[in-house]
């Protein structure tokens, strides 16, 4: 537990009033005050993303803390977050103009690092399922060079390569629909032609495949006992990427077999779910998408 831990290292402290002029022989310390102050957010906060804007770098290799970590930052943290889980995701990314890093000192004592996750050299870290208490922050850079960036904390999900991103704001292609549990016909079933120019990891790292800007198709849906499925079936390969009532971003290529994704959702929430039909290349397919409580 890195609270613990802290006590390992109490005869090495500094004073976090000399923090970013330590020699490269020190480590990244989270006992030490943080330079740009503390916030704490709670699951669903607004706005989201949060910002900072935090000057990164440093003299101490961000590797200290944990090998492979890239980049030189600060011995005290450039931000420390408190945060109230929920059931959300949580994103922590930083923006600027040249190549930052990050590092991250989670709850539990665990070190997290990223370089260029995030795309246009911008480091993203995902946090699948994070864990209620203290996160410690570091933006680091190369050469130690100080540069201005801003730090993201979000749990809308990750920005993976720039450019547009799907986005539930805009009015679905192939309109809507309210489904209440026990529906009849079950699946229901609606004709969408697949694809885009949007990349479906602009909404989820490691989601495949591209899609229009704006939703396919909105299920407005009443929940009960039953498990949620979407599939897609088509002659061709397609994706599925679905944003659900409580921000949540899922996607998949081929689980539904011959090429078809799917995506089952377990104890479904009630409430809007975008969903996006994906192909590769700059194809559109002819596709049908089916919702049921059967599968």
């Amino acid at each position: 537990m890195k609270r613990i831990a802290a006590a390992a290292v109490a005869a090495l402290m500094l004073t976090p009033g000399v923090a970013l002029a330590q020699k490269s022989g020190s480590r990244p310390d989270f006992t030490l005050s943080p330079n740009y102050g503390e916030v704490e957010l709670e699951s669903g906060f607004t706005p989201d993303p949060w910002t900072k804007s935090i000057l990164a770098g440093g003299s101490v290799a961000a590797s200290a803390a944990r090998s492979g970590c890239e980049g030189s930052v600060s011995a005290a943290p450039d931000l420390q977050l408190t945060y109230e889980a929920g059931e959300l995701d949580l994103t922590i990314r930083a923006k600027a103009s040249e190549d930052t890093t990050l590092l991250i000192n989670t709850p539990s004592g665990e070190w997290l690092c990223d370089d260029d996750s995030g795309g246009d050299l911008n480091p993203q870290v995902l946090i699948s399922d994070p864990q209620s208490g203290r996160y410690d922050i570091w933006l680091g850079t190369y050469n130690d060079k100080m540069v201005q960036a801003t730090l993201e904390v979000s749990e809308l999900g990750e920005s993976s390569g720039g450019g547009e991103s799907p986005d539930t704001d805009k009015e679905p292609n192939y309109g809507s629909v309210r489904l209440r549990t026990g529906f009849t016909p079950d699946p229901h079933e609606k004709s969408i032609l697949a694809g885009g120019s949007v990349p479906a990891a602009n909404a989820k790292a490691g989601c495949e495949g591209s899609v229009s800007a704006a939703p396919d198709y909105q299920v407005f849906f009443e929940a009960g006992n039953l498990d949620l499925t979407f599939l897609v079936e088509a002659s061709e390969d397609t994706t599925l990427l679905i944003n659900t009532p409580n921000g949540r971003w899922y996607c998949d290529d081929d689980s539904g077999g011959a090429l078809n994704p799917k995506v089952q959702i377990t104890n479904p929430q009630s409430g809007r779910y975008d969903v996006w039909v994906g192909t590769y290349g700059d194809d559109m397919v002819q596709s049908t998408l089916k919702v049921s409580e059967l599968d």
